[in-house]
């Protein structure tokens, strides 16, 4: 993914356009730079933010002592690979599998993490609840930031998905990064009902409508 030298610069003050295009999920998607990194944006949600990525970035933090001995992570919900993105400014080659519903949110993503990176990075172009439903490798360290715009879907937080992605940590040591928006309060109590039916929530972290959640198998 390459931009001109006159974007560039103008990019430094304020978000350039570079890319736009009908969305799979959501209406319209849009690529733009600023600062020095890539972000995807739907009608009204950031999905991406390079290294910037609030979210996986307080997660990752907060995670830092047992990072350095993970060996494969599993992103879904890919976006354009912010994930690997600050795992890339930590300095920490985790092999990567990051599905992505949309096709064209993949073909940017591939082009910005294979310029910046030469992390491994296996992108799935396919539906997460499918995917869920079908695969059996398993990982030891898994994100879960799926979103319609700024809406969690339903499935997401249903206890059967939750019980597939159980499924997919490879130990007790394992552990899964779910990224939930609070937009309704009666919802946010199903689910979190729902997850602790599942896991065993070991550390939230909150920014904004934002709950970052470390969840470890309480098997």
């Amino acid at each position: 993914m390459t931009i001109n030298l006159l974007q560039r610069f103008f990019s430094y003050f304020y978000p350039i356009k570079v890319d736009s295009a009908v969305g799979k999920t959501t209406p319209h998607i849009g690529l733009y730079r600023y600062a020095g990194r890539w972000q995807l944006s739907a009608a009204t949600a950031l999905y991406s933010d390079g290294a910037a990525y609030r979210p996986l970035r307080a997660a990752f933090h907060y995670l830092k002592k047992e990072l350095p001995q993970k060996q494969k992570m599993l992103v879904l919900g890919g976006g354009l690979g912010s994930a690997v993105a600050i795992l890339h400014k930590l300095k920490l080659p985790i092999h990567s599998t990051l599905v992505e519903i949309d096709p064209q949110i993949i073909n940017w993503g591939k082009d910005i993490i294979e310029a910046e990176t030469k992390y491994p990075c296996h992108w799935i172009n396919a539906d997460v609840q499918q995917f869920v439903s079908q695969h059996n490798a398993t990982y030891d360290l898994i994100v879960l930031d799926v979103f319609q715009d700024r809406i969690v879907p339903q499935f997401v937080s249903n206890t059967s998905f939750l019980q597939q992605c159980k499924a997919l940590m490879s130990d007790d040591k394992s552990v899964l990064i779910f990224n939930y928006i609070i937009n309704n309060e009666e919802n946010w109590k199903e689910a979190l009902q729902n997850i602790k039916s599942v896991f065993t929530i070991e550390h939230t972290i909150n920014i904004g409508i934002n709950r970052i959640m470390m969840l470890r198998n309480n098997a």
